[in-house]
């Protein structure tokens, strides 16, 4: 009934609506429906009242000029040929409309096949030759290649006639071996049968299906041999049209690239889902396709993945998932049905459906996913940057330009890397807008193209880079409890073009000048010096053993640390008083006396610096604030390339937790040392500390890292 249904609006859209040509509306009788076709051919149409009785109920028809009539309160039919024009009417009371009557017809349609002369009644004997018709039905239709309406229309539509009981119809279908063939929609005047033979070396018939109740038969198409379909009367019944549609999937054209489609995915890529083609998967298992179908759907990390499945027969499913570096992993096995949805984990590139079945089989998987992933990615970014092998292929690059770039981290997920792509022969200038407050830092990291070694970074600052790829790093400030939303835009300055212009030094022209010039400004200061010189050499023998007696302090302190480095018995009481007192001396003798450090940072509100004594595992930290009070003060060490990094132990003694530091509030204008106990084996370290002044979250970030394990 559905397939009937289907048919019959199709006719409806096909017949062009046209004025009244027959007749006028006359003692409350009038016109309900009329149309008209030019497609020769058999031609059936009857008109069903859906309610009790229809008063007035007629059926007008002009074929080819010669008119016909039929009235009942029931329901009116008129069959035939025709071979030009046909016109139909139908009339009713005033009181009908066209929602109580039901349509059903059988008519020529464009593009479908015609019978043009009578066909065999049976099916020809083996051996026996002769130009027959042939219906070539193969469908475009496998896999994502057409959308909903395409797929509902695809494949021949045949229309042809019984012309009397004793009239049979058998039309030959093209095929070959492992192919499926769908017929469906038939619609008759009689109740006809539809029986389906082979024909080869011997002729046998396959099945017989009754149009009765009929929706949609598959098979297979037999091997080596052909197959016909033969159209006979159920019942005795005089001139009879009928129509049905017919539909071959080729089993040698089922891949993205031709070819049969294997299991499990043989192909370099995946399908992409969600496409300007259309979401559902669609194919055909036939009884010879021992190993089955499968389809690799592109697919992010962390996202979940809605599907809907449509299966005609049993089938065994099994879901694999794609991850970087070609990993496989089989989640689900031996299923009957699709999951309603499926959760990636990290590193997901795809999802595989593997699917094998007993008998033939038709399917259809819908995938789509309804969550967006960090900036141009399917899903989540990746965490860590990427290895010798480079970015994976299924990466999308951001470039700089309008337009800005959004994500999220989370509990578990406190780095996004965003593959960057610089197109710019000789190199592009670029920086980074944050597009929204949040508590994230940005890094514009130059990568070497062989190693894809950090070659230099910024803190999103203006950075030249040259042609290649890239990345840009997003991290969250500790501690995260959230989800931490982040939007950005990468600002381009444009191409950085050397300048090639030529300079000459033309200083010897003023080197008079310059002298004379600088004895006149500095006279004044002689002067002044000549007249305090008493004072001056006071002052500077009294700063002199200030100096030396503080450096005198420092170098005992130093000691005393390096003593507890190498295992003399020295308490921890005696250290943490160690580090107190150096954090009671002076800033800049302890600068001198330590050296310089081998990490410095300095802003606005603190300074940081870093020593790192040759031979062992842990830093000496000082941290210097300046005019404002930090609370909730945390450090935070990390590797940039994203091996972890341990913390041992803490002097004083803090709370750590993973990679941080907790040193709660830091008075304004105050000094504090640590010493810092690293474990694992990071390349590089980089040192963040972060807090809130007055209020407002802050972080000092110094831009270059501090390198640790260098042999490796």
């Amino acid at each position: 009934m559905r397939a009937a249904r289907a048919i019959a609006i199709s006719v409806i859209l096909l017949l062009t609506l046209m004025p009244h040509t027959i007749s006028s509306e006359n003692d409350g009788v009038v016109t309900i429906l009329e149309g008209q076709s030019e497609d020769s051919g058999p031609f059936w149409i009857l008109f069903t009242c859906k309610i009790e009785s229809c008063p007035g109920m007629e059926l007008l028809i002009i074929a080819d000029g010669e008119s016909f009539h039929s009235s009942d309160t029931h329901h009116v039919e008129w069959s035939g040929m025709f071979n030009e024009t046909i016109e139909w009417e139908l009339r009713g009371s005033d009181s009908l409309g066209p929602e109580d009557f039901v349509l059903k017809s059988v008519s020529s349609t464009d593009g479908g096949i015609v019978e043009e002369g009578d066909l065999p009644d049976i099916v020809p004997s083996p051996g026996q030759n002769s130009e027959w018709i042939s219906i070539e039905a193969s469908s475009e239709c496998q896999l994502n290649r057409c959308d909903e309406q395409d797929w509902e229309a695809d494949g021949v539509s045949f229309t042809g006639s019984l012309q009397s009981s004793s009239d049979d119809d058998a039309i030959l279908v093209s095929g070959k071996f492992g192919d499926v063939v769908k017929i469906s929609g038939i619609t008759s005047k009689d109740a006809i049968d539809i029986e389906l033979w082979s024909r080869g070396e011997t002729k046998t018939l396959i099945k017989s299906i009754s149009s009765v109740g009929f929706d949609n038969e598959l098979l297979d198409y037999p091997g080596e041999s052909e197959l016909w379909i033969r159209v006979v009367h159920s019942s005795e019944g005089s001139f009879s049209p009928y129509e049905l549609k017919i539909v071959r999937y080729e089993g040698d054209k089922e891949g993205p690239e031709g070819g049969e489609l294997q299991n499990p995915w043989e192909y370099s890529y995946p399908l992409f889902s969600n496409s300007s083609i259309e979401s559902v998967f669609r194919g055909h298992i036939s009884t010879s396709d021992l190993e089955g179908d499968s389809i690799l759907v592109s697919a992010g990390s962390k996202i979940m993945v809605n599907t809907i499945c449509e299966f005609s027969g049993e089938i065994s499913l099994d879901v694999v998932i794609h991850k970087l570096g070609n990993e496989r992993d089989v989640i689900l096995e031996d299923l009957d049905a699709c999951p309603e949805y499926i959760q990636t984990p990290k590193s997901t590139t795809g999802v595989e459906f593997r699917m094998k079945s007993e008998g033939l089989t038709g399917w259809s998987i819908d995938v789509t996913s309804h969550m967006t992933g960090d900036g141009i990615l399917e899903g989540d970014a990746p965490d860590f940057l990427w290895s010798e092998t480079g970015p994976s292929e299924f990466w999308t690059y951001i470039k700089p330009g309008p337009g800005s770039i959004s994500g999220s981290l989370g509990i578990g997920d406190s780095v996004d890397i965003h593959p960057l792509e610089i197109t710019d022969e000789n190199g592009s200038l670029i920086f980074i807008r944050p597009e929204m407050d949040s508590p994230v830092t940005y890094q514009i990291q130059e990568l070497n193209p062989d190693s894809w070694q950090i070659l230099n970074y910024t803190n999103g600052s203006i950075i030249s880079i040259p042609k290649g790829n890239h990345a840009i790093r997003v991290e969250g400030l500790s501690p995260i409890l959230g989800e931490v939303d982040y939007e950005f835009t990468i600002l381009y300055l444009g191409e950085n073009i050397p300048d090639e212009g030529e300079y000459r030094d033309l200083s010897h022209l003023f080197t008079n000048f310059y002298i004379l010039i600088g004895f006149l400004m500095i006279l004044p200061l002689l002067v002044v010096l000549w007249w305090n010189r008493s004072t001056i050499l006071q002052r500077h023998w009294i700063a002199r053993d200030n100096k030396k007696h503080d450096l005198e302090r420092l170098k005992m302190l130093r000691r005393r640390l390096s003593e507890s480095i190498e295992d003399v018995l020295i308490s921890p009481r005696e250290i943490e008083n160690a580090l107190g007192k150096l954090g009671e001396s002076p800033w800049d003798g302890i600068l001198e006396e330590w050296g310089n450090p081998d990490l410095r940072h300095m802003t606005d509100q603190i300074e940081v610096c870093a020593w790192r004594p040759v031979g062992v595992n842990f830093l000496i930290i000082g941290i210097r604030t300046f005019e404002k009070m930090w609370e909730l003060t945390a450090i935070n060490l990390n590797s940039p390339e994203g091996t972890s990094v341990e913390i041992r132990g803490v002097e004083p003694s803090y709370l750590c937790e993973g990679g941080d530091v907790f040193l709660d509030s830091l008075e304004p204008h105050s000094r504090k040392f640590l010493r810092v106990s690293i474990g694992g084996t990071p390349s590089s370290i980089e040192l963040e500390v972060s807090g809130l002044v007055d209020g407002e979250p802050l972080a000092a970030v110094p831009r270059e890292a501090l390198l640790w394990n260098e042999e490796e």
